[in-house]
């Protein structure tokens, strides 16, 4: 791995890390459907950057079950964050809506 490399997957955990520690804080304070979902793809997407270093580094090999030539647990990684953050919007203002 290059150094620059490195450096890039060391601010994203170390950013991405603080993020979700914020967020699962948060996440024993609220039980609102809309931030537990946003708090929710945080904490997927957190998931997803280690699992890309660890392969990165060697230390895990890539998922073997592909779909449209896409390994499965990147797919995943990637799509589930986006529906909870789109999941959470809805809800906030369906949420919103109702007020007005």
């Amino acid at each position: 791995m290059v150094d620059s490399q490195l450096i890039f997957f060391i601010i994203k955990l170390a950013l991405g890390g603080l993020t979700a520690f914020f967020a699962i804080l948060l996440w024993s304070k609220t039980g609102d459907a809309a931030w537990m979902s946003l708090i929710a793809a945080i904490v997927i997407n957190y998931a997803g950057v280690v699992y890309t270093m660890l392969i990165q580094l060697g230390i895990l090999a890539e998922d073997k079950l592909l779909i449209y030539g896409l390994p499965l647990t990147s797919l995943l990684f990637t799509i589930v964050p986006q529906v909870f953050v789109i999941l959470s919007l809805i809800l906030m203002i369906v949420r919103t809506s109702r007020d007005d």
